[in-house]
């Protein structure tokens, strides 16, 4: 597509790179962990968009920590059951 750089991230993917990120930290994800990543760092109303959905779901348990973070909306989200992407 004409004028998208292939750093552009969908709602889609920002949602697996989320999950992706809790899988590989035994369920949970932390918000040291989504903003030292530089591919979500740069879409962070997107990923914050995306964090604020799942932690919405049944399964996520979200906390919000007085902690060093700078834009993501929640200190950690833990995920009971972790969804197939």
């Amino acid at each position: 597509m004409a004028g998208v750089s292939s750093s552009d991230l969908t709602y889609e993917q920002a949602v697996a790179k989320l999950v992706a990120l809790a899988r590989a930290n035994g369920g949970t994800l932390t918000a040291t962990q989504v903003e030292a990543d530089d591919s979500l760092s740069v879409e962070r109303d997107l990923v914050s968009a995306a964090a604020r959905a799942l932690a919405g779901g049944t399964n996520v348990f979200s906390s919000e920590e007085p902690d060093d973070r700078k834009w993501f909306p929640f200190s950690t989200l833990t995920f009971s059951e972790l969804p197939r992407l």
